[in-house]
């Protein structure tokens, strides 16, 4: 028996879309299908569009996210980081320059790797436990902040009179002390060599799916993402002005997950899913059934002022750098 449609409603726009990168035959080609598929989604309303990373596509989400911001004008940009192999150092400089980029418009989203896999490929420590790895995940993210911040604000002069291009009594050196996911101590002294992202501190992105992720998130999260009700998912901390919590649904749900799009991330299976995605939602109005092939569960086919984002928008009310 064929289901009646369901009556057409507007379209409102998730806040975030997920797009995993992949292994590709013809990475050219996938590339430009990911770049159309932000454009889509941005026209279509979604705030932030995160890229995932899981460390073995040949792409870096990072770079790849750089790549996306001049094709792209409002959407948010957060790409997957994996953190457990990596020098916070780098992923401070990393994610600056992102936000360089985009003027403004970067998210990041620090993930733990556990796998032996993922060890053997950087070959700098063992691999870890969830728990152990997830740990290390707030106190990078705190490492990394620290670097963004050892430049102040007004740090660049550009004093041509002097020949000054920075005030260097204006950088700081950081002295953080951490320790890392198999128990070994780590400092930075910094200060970082990008300069102070446009945004001061880049929102962070964590998706809870237990009590490892749910510690992390409560720690170190701007944007909390739940794969599951709030309770089986571990995630209990209390709501805060300054936190953005988002239910991850897969596409072929929203039209009966009784969630309203502002508080939902979707996952699609890949840039392709993401244009399907991005047609459906910008139709004026929708019927019938969610564009259930978007998800994964389908089957595969073919700078200016510092200012910090929330929501999309930023957090004191200030204008970011044109764009």
């Amino acid at each position: 028996m064929t289901a009646a449609p369901s009556p057409a409603r507007p379209v409102h726009a998730p806040a975030a879309v997920r797009i995993p990168l992949a292994a590709a035959a013809e990475p050219a080609a996938q590339l430009a299908q990911l770049r159309e598929a932000a454009r889509r989604l941005e026209a279509a309303g979604v705030t932030w569009l995160v890229l995932g990373d899981d460390g073995q596509s040949g792409f870096d989400a990072v770079t790849v996210a750089g790549w996306l911001a001049p094709a792209t004008e409002s959407i948010v940009l957060v790409p997957e980081a994996p953190v457990t192999h990596a020098e916070p150092f780098h992923l401070a400089t990393a994610t600056a320059t992102l936000d360089h980029d985009s003027r403004g418009r970067a998210g990041w989203a620090p993930i733990a790797q556990t796998s032996e896999a993922a060890a053997r490929l950087v070959g700098r420590r063992p691999a870890a436990t969830a728990g152990a790895a997830w740990a290390e995940v707030p106190v990078v993210a705190e490492a990394v902040t620290a670097l963004w911040h050892s430049w102040e604000p007004d740090a660049i002069v550009r004093d041509a009179a002097t020949g000054r291009f920075v005030d260097r009594e204006r950088l700081h050196y950081v002295r953080f002390t951490g320790t890392d996911s198999v128990g070994e101590e780590f400092t930075i002294t910094g200060p970082s060599i990008v300069p102070r992202p446009p945004q001061g501190t880049l929102p962070t992105l964590i998706r809870v799916t237990g009590p490892e992720t749910a510690e992390a998130a409560a720690q170190a999260a701007d944007i909390v993402v739940l794969a599951e009700a709030p309770g089986a998912a571990g995630w209990d901390a209390a709501p805060a002005e300054d936190r953005t919590v988002l239910r991850a649904l897969h596409a072929q749900e929203l039209d009966t997950a009784g969630a309203e799009l502002s508080e939902v991330l979707v996952d699609v299976a890949d840039a392709a899913g993401a244009l399907r995605l991005a047609e459906w939602l910008g139709s004026a109005e929708r019927g019938g059934n969610a564009p259930a092939q978007a998800s994964g569960r389908a089957p595969a086919e073919a700078g200016g002022s510092e200012t910090e984002l929330q929501n999309g928008e930023p957090r004191n009310g200030e204008q970011g750098t044109p764009r």
